[in-house]
Parts: C-alpha cells; structure tokens; sequence
C-alpha cells in the first residue's frame, strides 16, 4: 500500500458524507488563509473578537462549531488512513463535495489545538485529539523522503520511530488488529513480513520477546545511548500488564487490539526514576510447556517495596461533554477519596504533611512530562480545589483570574487521573493505579526502572523464584527518585513475570 501512495500523484482524504453545515466548514481553513493570516502565526486572536476580520465568523459562531464536529469523525481514529497521509505527494481533503488544502486544514486544527485544549476538541477527556492524530501523520510525513531508510532501520536504533508509532498506533481503530504491527511496514519496519496467517496472540507474543531481546542485545554489544535503550525496553513493558489486557497473553506483553485505557505516566516524560540509576537490559526466558507450545517469562530484579491495604472504589471517568461535567466528576472523584483516607486515618503514615503528599499523588509530580516541586504541586492541587469550589452550583463565590489557564491545568491533572484510582499501602504510603488493582497486591520497583509495577503473585514457584502477574505501572510518591534502592533494609528479590 506504502507503495501505491508513493506512486499517485495525490491522494484525496474523504471525511464522509456532507451535512447541512459541512461545506461553510471545509470554507473556513481557505478562508483564515486569505483573510486572516496573522491567527496562524499568533493563536490567541482566535478569541479576541477585536482580532477577527469581517470576512470571517467570530469563534464559536457561523462555521466555527461545524469544523469542530467535522474533527469528530472516525477519518482521524482508522489506522491505514496514516499511510494515505504520510506517503502522498499532494493531499485535498474532501467532505461530500466541499473540499479545502490539506496544509491549510492541518494549521487551523493546530490553532484550534494550541487556544482550546478544553473547548471540546476531545470527545472524551484523555482520548487522543485529532490534532494528536495530525501532529502524528505530519510528524512521519516530515520524514517521507528517507522513509525507507527508517522502514529498514532496526527498531534497537536510537533514532528510530517506532517507539512513537506503537503508542501512536494503539489507540487507531483497526478491523484486523494484527495491522497494529503491520500497517507502517513501508514507514517503520515492525515485523519482518506481514502473515495473517499468524494468529494474533502468538504475533504480538513473538513480537514482544522480539523487540525486547534486540534492544538488549544492542545494549550489551554496541555502543549506543544506553539509557535511552533501557528507558524504550520498560516503555515497552509498561504498555502491557493485565489491566491492559483483552487477548490471552503472558501479563508483559502489551496488547495491541485495545486503546490506551488511561495516559501513561512515561509518555514524554523523563521525571522518574523509581529503580535508581542503573542500567540494565531486559531478556524473557523461552521454554516449551508441557504441550510444547513456547512460554516466555520475564526475569527482573526487584524490590518488593509494600502492598496495597485499601483502593479507591471508583476510577476518575468522564462521558459527559463541558467543563460542568469535568467538575462534577472530579470533585466526586476526590470526595471518595478523602472518605477512603478518612477510613484509614489511624494508619502510621511515611508522610510529615497530608495535604502536600495528596497534592504530590493527585498531580503526579509532573506537567506535561516536566517534573514539579511539592511546592508546585501544592499550589496546583490548592487551586485545583479553588476552581471545584467555584464551580459548585451550591457556593456563592468570585470568579478566579485567568479563568482558561485554570481550566488547562484542571484538565492537565486530569487527564493522568483518569482511568485510575487512588490507592493507600500498608506503610501508609499513597498512590494512583489503574482499575483492577486490589487489596494485597504487591508494589515491585525494578532496579534500573523509571516506574514502580502493581503485581499479584501466582501459585506456581519455580527454581525458587518468585512468578507474578504484572498488572500495570504505578506512580506512589515518595518512592519515584530511587528511595526503594537505597534503603538497605529493602532486600532484593529475583521474581519472573509470567
């Protein structure tokens, strides 16, 4: 398909079917490039009505709500569309008969992106944006020209792009999700030939073990960036765990089939590192089972830093549109939790001031990849609270400054909280974990790992050996800059992933 793409002389993008509104909306990029050239370049006059030319609609009237429903569209979620985008020479986006330039388009859903994070661009809080899916093709179609030079490149490469597009590719809908893996095959090299054939447990069962063993290997022999290797091997394992799974799969083994169900903490983001400075690169053991069907198995050293004594009953979710929605379902969220602290009040707790370890747990220590103070939490999570406080129907209260701002960094803090819940150990420390964690589940820190992991232990022991179920990773503050590796009275334990 890479192929044919390569070959046309254009491709056309069909959004679907036009409706009443839809043809003022494939006007309005053609429109802002003719007679509003200065928004592309400076994104706040978008809502500066002073700003606005009278050949074009102020924001939120004439057309301006019809584009924003036209970037609802399923176009922007299917997954071999990417390769109609990235490897065409000239590009037209048409919806029915309306059609407008691919560059003008892409520019003003990059200035939507930039003023409105919070102005129903999302769906769903959390879910990828259709800028995130533009920014993705534009960033792949950037390197067109040497693409088969990045097709051929071996994923253990430093440069390559596959990393990306495996997160990328996670959350694109797909008929057949064995294309997870081999719809960039003329982009980004992820398996040697594509085999449907292949059933799709043992591909991304083979994959997995793959990548993994090709990584180490150019660890261990090569001179490379090994830190960045390492930090793609965990990457790699975070994006599995039984929290994430649908498909039979040993619990390491990221399922490709399914979409992202809450925002990893590592994406972007070099902030952590839980397991100490140490590196070391990851290789499963293979074996055949009894049936003589290949089991693989995932060697770590670990400590084994405290279980988990009680769990939030509910996870931070958001199916409604508009910021009353986003308040209500936060302040729900942080009402039950403070009752699940409240309940556990008696317990012997690691932290000298609640309010800061809640703020530094609720934040996650971190904007947008970039790590944050505890004083900087504080102040976030304080008002995070102000703008709930103000938000209830029930309080009689001045509005806050900056009132946008605020809504951004609400929707920045939640957007990590969402799809997980908020969890207290026995030692009293805190943390956030996805949904399916469980009173006595155990938090291993990986030596050498950016992140903790949520695991549950299995019956089954082998060579004295600890074998557990991955579930996912975890953020617990306090232990996120290698705590649990220095304490000399943690010991090490050699555990395997199953």
């Amino acid at each position: 398909m890479g192929a044919i793409f390569r070959a046309a002389s254009g491709v056309i993008v069909w959004l679907g079917e036009e409706t009443y509104d839809t043809a003022a909306a494939m006007e309005l990029p053609r429109k802002i490039r003719r007679y509003w050239p200065s928004l592309l370049r400076d994104p706040t006059e978008l809502t500066r009505p002073e700003k606005t030319p009278e050949e074009c609609p102020r924001w939120g009237r004439g057309a301006w709500p019809s584009f924003i429903m036209l970037l609802t569209r399923p176009w922007f979620r299917r997954l071999w569309v990417i390769q109609e985008v990235v490897c065409a020479k000239e590009i037209v986006v048409a919806c029915g008969t309306a059609t407008c330039a691919w560059d003008d388009f892409v520019a003003l859903v990059k200035t939507i992106e930039t003023t409105h994070i919070s102005q129903g661009v999302s769906q769903i809080l959390g879910s990828r944006t259709a800028a995130q899916y533009i920014s993705f093709m534009q960033e792949l179609r950037s390197i067109t020209e040497q693409g088969t030079k990045q097709a051929v490149k071996d994923y253990a490469n430093e440069e390559s792009l596959a990393p990306y597009v495996l997160t990328m590719a996670k959350d694109c809908e797909a008929t057949d999700h064995r294309d997870k893996l081999f719809a960039f095959h003329h982009i980004v090299r992820l398996w040697t030939r594509p085999d449907y054939r292949v059933p799709i447990n043992n591909l991304y069962l083979l994959f997995a073990a793959q990548y993994l063993q090709r990584i180490a290997y150019a660890i261990s022999e090569f001179s490379c960036d090994e830190a960045t290797l390492c930090r793609r091997q965990w990457e790699f394992i975070y994006s599995g765990g039984q929290c994430n799974q649908r498909l039979e799969l040993p619990s390491w083994v990221p399922d490709w089939s399914i979409a992202w169900k809450v925002r990893p903490l590592w994406f972007k983001s070099t902030c952590y590192a839980a397991g100490g400075p140490d590196i070391r690169e990851i290789n499963p053991l293979a074996e055949l089972d009894p049936t003589g069907n290949p089991r693989l198995r995932l060697p770590l050293q670990v400590k084994l830093f405290d279980r988990v004594l009680a769990v939030g009953s509910d996870s931070l979710q958001l199916t409604q549109h508009g910021s009353h929605a986003l308040s209500e379902a936060l302040r729900n969220w942080l009402f039950a939790n403070m009752a699940l602290l409240h309940r556990n009040r008696g317990k012997t707790s690691p932290y000298p001031d609640q309010h800061v370890a809640i703020a530094c747990t609720i934040t996650a220590e971190q904007v947008n990849g970039q790590h944050i103070t505890a004083d900087e939490a504080t102040t976030k999570y304080d008002l995070l609270l102000e703008l709930l406080r103000q938000s209830d129907p029930e309080q009689d209260s001045e509005p806050l400054q900056d009132s946008l701002e605020l809504e951004r960094m609400c929707h920045s803090i939640v957007s990590f909280l969402r799809g997980r819940v908020f969890y207290i150990t026995e030692r009293g420390f805190y943390g956030l974990a996805q949904v399916g964690v469980a009173w006595g589940d155990t938090i291993a820190v990986p030596r050498g790992a950016p992140l903790p992991l949520l695991v549950r232990p299995t019956l089954g022991i082998g060579h004295k050996i600890q074998e557990y179920r991955m579930l996912c990773d975890t953020f617990v503050h306090g232990i996120m800059d290698g705590q649990a590796w220095t304490d000399g009275q943690l010991i090490s334990s050699d555990i395997l992933l199953v």
